[in-house]
């Protein structure tokens, strides 16, 4: 299986790093892809042959990756969520906590929760329940996700957005 990890773009998120070491020891022959972010130190993920590691990836690049991930493990970052939403791509989401210092607030707990709510994609809090959802994951059982409408709601929502923007 190919899977893509994606961080984000702010603070260090050493929950991500310790899902992604346990996927890469104990599946040696999936191929793993982490954009880490920006301020993440690869030295403390080990030296995995089957795992590309980088802070960021060029964003043509990362489209590449994401096209070819048959699964995306992801924060619960708007970007990568309706991506994963608009172009049908199956997801799970570790979301970063304030309590750890992963973000500023509980945003992306709330985002996670919401989107579980409504499309019945899981979140994780905890690194190692998410790892073995990993390891057991059944792309056959994952939620049927309307991309079509979903983009369509996403446009007609933006087209509003900017119409009520231009009256202000």
């Amino acid at each position: 299986m190919r899977i893509l990890f994606a961080a984000g773009t702010q603070f260090p998120f050493p929950r991500m790093d310790q899902v992604v070491q346990g996927v890469a020891e104990q599946r040696p022959a999936w191929t793993l892809v982490y954009q880490a972010g920006p301020d993440a130190d690869l030295s403390t993920l080990g030296s995995s042959p089957n795992l590309l590691a980088q802070p960021l990836f060029k964003a043509e690049e990362y489209q590449q990756l994401f096209a070819e991930a048959a699964l995306v493990v992801t924060h619960a970052g708007m970007g990568n969520i309706l991506a994963c939403l608009e172009q049908g791509k199956p997801f799970l989401m570790l979301p970063r906590l304030a309590r750890l210092g992963e973000h500023r607030n509980d945003h992306q707990l709330d985002t996670a929760e919401a989107i579980t709510e409504s499309y019945g994609i899981p979140f994780y809090k905890d690194a190692d329940a998410l790892v073995g959802s990993i390891l057991t994951y059944d792309a056959s059982s994952a939620p049927v996700v309307d991309s079509e409408a979903i983009r369509i709601r996403r446009k007609a929502f933006g087209k509003k957005l900017n119409a009520l923007i231009g009256t202000l």
